[in-house]
């Protein structure tokens, strides 16, 4: 059967409009059913009679065709170049949104006070990369030591202060006494005094058993203040009395010495008795002196005797040589383990011996 001139004429122009495509692109690859389905479809539809004026249709239609086949190829081979040659990232899909699910309502649990909540155990911490540091030795503080004690008795007497305290027996090393003055009872525990304290000198000693000394440097009438203290070689205190107080009275008197011969070749000394505290005497010095009108026991000059009895007034000596003229006066002498002072005495009597 032979095809009817208009529809070779429709084929015709379709092949033409697929040469002209794969002339644009080769490599383009069109649907190859695309214009036959689409010459089946336009001569199937209608009467015979109809196909003719489709055809004409048709064929007007084929530019159009022709370049939406162009376009089609196209836009494939410009999608094979930019997959061949572009370096490009791999678009990211856009996640789909997941629907979220209706809340429930939660109902509120009721606190129960009976309840026992443990504590949450504290995170172990973790070892520092520093190394940990080395404690410093503090020294171990040496203990004061407890200061010993002393006492102290202050006798106020003519000529001085008599100053007995008690021997020093604690554990610390001795080294020596002194006992301070001061003209009030504020005499602080040091060396050098402080506060007003002085040394009145005569009381130091580094002899232990010597524990009594004088003071003739106190003002007669005047209260002075006292305290012995014992110390260590850095004069350090290790042992203090209280205070204790005295006052001191002028030199005293006993009047006039009686001197006169006794039997042959005997001499006879009277004088008055000292009436003053027990404390304040030790005994009755007789010193002559040939050379010395003023003798004294504390100058140096000799004694015809110690008289330890306080209630004795007389004395008779054989050591005075016949023709011979002395200086001859009693004394009441006060002695310490660290010194002595004149308590009283009587003027000074001149006398030669017949």
């Amino acid at each position: 059967m032979l095809l009817d001139p208009r529809e070779h004429e429709l084929a015709q122009d379709l092949a033409d409009a697929g040469d002209r495509a794969r002339s644009a692109d080769p490599d383009a690859r069109p649907n190859p059913n695309f214009a036959a389905a689409l010459r089946e479809e336009l001569l199937a539809s209608g009467k015979p009679a109809l196909r003719f004026g489709w055809a004409r249709t048709v064929r007007r239609l084929v530019p159009v065709v022709a370049g939406l086949v162009l376009l089609v190829a196209g836009i494939a081979a410009g999608r094979n170049l930019y997959l061949a040659v572009g370096d490009h990232a791999t678009p990211t899909p856009h996640p789909t949104a997941t629907p979220k699910p209706t809340p429930h309502p939660t109902a509120t649990a009721t606190a129960d006070s009976s309840a026992s909540v443990s504590p949450s155990p504290s995170p172990t911490p973790e070892p520092s990369g520093d190394p940990a540091p080395v404690p410093v030795p503090v020294p171990t503080p040496v203990p004061t030591p407890v200061l010993g004690s002393l006492s102290l008795v202050a006798t106020g007497c003519p000529g001085g202060v008599v100053l007995d305290w008690s021997m020093y027996g604690g554990t610390a090393a001795f080294n020596h006494y002194t006992t301070l003055r001061n003209l009030t009872a504020d005499i602080p525990l040091a060396y050098p005094p402080q506060g007003g304290a002085v040394d009145p000198g005569g009381t130091y000693t580094t002899v232990l058993a010597k524990s009594s000394a004088v003071d003739i440097g106190a003002d007669p009438g005047v209260t002075s203040y006292y305290r012995a203290m014992a110390f260590d070689a850095a004069n350090n205190v290790i042992a203090a009395s209280s205070v204790a107080s005295a006052v001191a009275q002028s030199v005293g008197s006993l009047g006039a010495l009686a001197v006169a011969a006794g039997d042959p070749g005997m001499t006879q000394l009277t004088w008055s008795i000292f009436g003053g505290p027990g404390g304040c005497f030790t005994w009755y010095k007789l010193v002559y002196s040939e050379t010395n009108p003023d003798p004294s026991y504390l100058g140096g000059d000799s004694y015809l005797a110690a008289v330890g009895n306080q209630a004795v007034g007389s004395y008779v000596s054989a050591a005075l040589v016949s023709g011979h003229t002395y200086y001859l006066r009693v004394q009441v002498i006060r002695a310490t383990d660290l010194g002595a002072f004149i308590v009283a005495q009587t003027d000074v009597a001149t006398y030669l011996v017949p």
